[in-house]
């Protein structure tokens, strides 16, 4: 029976230095690691020893006509061989040792039985969720939301690829009563590295430090949750004080 999987890394040109971050935790995590690697990138390249990283380059062709994130994907996936994938992205950045053989077991099962995907990770959805003849499995019941995620997970390639048609319903992810921050966790991350744009302090800054991994964050920034708040406070203020002006 078929047991292979790709690890596909999700990423664009202009997202290029989180991958030199990204791929030195990987490899720390998940040391040895044998399973073909294909990074999405639009025309640039990247390697990193000791891991066997394929970039797709899916614009190297035409660099004048900028394709869709979609477009990106969909261009990836098709040149991908195997059926199932295991989905990170580029600033899911690593803290924690990965669970490799439940990763292995869990592709095991999907290549056996119809499932299309399996949620790897603890705050891929919201639930609500039921109990499946699998112990480690729950699925996601069908109005969920966020039933659909691209946080860390494997897909069947072609579910991926079509986002899923109606009449499927084995969206499955793991139970939350035994993987959790208390117990166990699959693929250990922060989600995620950049928000908005800007790097997630919280996730990278003493992760990078601790891996001796150098980052000019001051490119991109931080990215501040309390600046959209503030801004709306103002936003309030403003309005109050027209309100008051009139009377």
């Amino acid at each position: 029976m078929n047991s292979g999987f790709t690890i596909l890394v999700n990423s664009t040109d202009s997202f290029e230095e989180c991958w030199l971050p990204f791929f030195k935790l990987f490899s720390k995590f998940w040391p040895n690691c044998i399973h073909k690697i294909v990074l999405n990138t639009e025309t640039k390249d990247f390697s990193f020893s000791g891991l066997n990283i394929l970039c797709s380059k899916v614009n190297g062709d035409r660099p004048d006509h900028r394709l869709t994130w979609s477009e990106c994907l969909i261009k990836c996936l098709d040149r991908i061989e195997d059926e199932i994938i295991l989905y990170l992205q580029e600033d899911y950045f690593i803290n924690g040792p990965i669970d490799v053989k439940q990763i292995e077991d869990f592709v095991t099962l999907m290549y056996k039985e119809d499932i299309s995907h399996i949620s790897l990770v603890l705050f891929s959805n919201h639930g609500p969720w039921r109990p499946t003849k699998h112990s480690l499995l729950w699925e996601t019941h069908q109005k969920a939301e966020y039933r659909i995620s691209l946080q860390a997970g494997l897909w069947r390639k072609e579910r991926l690829k079509y986002y899923l048609r109606k009449h499927e319903n084995s969206i499955l992810c793991v139970n939350r009563d035994i993987f959790n921050e208390q117990n166990r966790q699959i693929i250990p991350y922060e989600p995620t590295g950049v928000i908005k744009g800007k790097w997630n302090k919280k996730a990278v800054y003493d992760l990078f430090l601790n891996n001796e991994i150098e980052v000019n964050f001051y490119q991109r920034g931080f990215y501040d949750s309390n600046q959209k708040v503030a801004k709306k406070t103002t936003l309030i203020t403003r309005i109050i004080s027209r309100l008051r002006s009139k009377f």
